[in-house]
């Protein structure tokens, strides 16, 4: 029994650096959330050349909840270990609360990214089943020049839930702008980058989301 408890208290010490070092708070609560959401629905209902602007507007007054919890995502967080095994670089984290993407992969064949979204709260998504939300990711392909250029941009619905997370859904993108930058099928590596943010569409490829985070690969136009 001895050996037993003192195997038990090893695994416990092991393990309890990835569980502290998991973002257990937040600055912005569901409530904040909720706002947004509402924001963003009535923004998207505006004529086309308003809804830029707004959405800007939105993303600067509320900026602020992803760059105070990013601040406090430390490089040991399990998210960093994630990517590594995929293969990937995070190059950016905002909020990591209420969901994070730690891989993402391209299907030359199809031209489609998809890339897993892991979603760690019940809450802060919206009514269920509707209005809910959007996770949005955009993918960049580098240019010649080193430059990341956008590629493909989609979004995956959810909402709140009476069911503990975690949950994975997943965004799966076809590549339909700067095609030059998926083609020829030469066999050729690309530097890719995917962008996750949660219901407001990123605007580039430098765009810092404030709940979601950034990932850096490399891609493969394999033949």
């Amino acid at each position: 029994m001895k050996s037993f408890r003192s195997l038990f208290a090893i695994v416990a010490m092991l393990a309890a650096p990835f569980v502290a070092h998991a973002q257990s708070t937040t600055a912005c609560g569901p409530s904040v959330k909720a706002d947004v959401a509402k924001q963003v629905d009535a923004a998207l209902q505006m004529p086309e050349a308003e809804q830029a602007k707004a959405l800007a507007s939105i993303y600067e007054k509320y900026k602020s909840c992803g760059t105070i919890d990013g601040a406090q995502v430390p490089a040991s967080d399990p998210i960093y270990t994630a990517a590594r095994q995929c293969g990937a670089k995070v190059a950016y984290v905002g909020s990591l609360y209420y969901e994070e993407m730690s891989c993402c992969g391209y299907d030359p064949q199809r031209r489609t990214f998809a890339c897993p979204v892991k979603i760690k709260q019940p809450f802060g998504f919206g009514g269920s089943p509707l209005p809910g939300s959007r996770e949005y990711t955009l993918h960049c392909v580098a240019d010649a020049a080193g430059v990341f250029q956008p590629v493909g941009i989609d979004s995956v619905h959810l909402s709140d839930s009476n069911f503990a997370p975690t949950w994975q859904f997943a965004t799966v993108t076809n590549a339909n702008q700067n095609l030059g930058l998926v083609q020829p099928m030469s066999g050729q590596p690309r530097r890719a980058r995917s962008i996750l943010s949660w219901n407001l569409p990123p605007t580039g490829c430098n765009f810092a989301p404030i709940w979601g985070d950034v990932l850096d690969y490399t891609i493969r136009l394999d033949q």
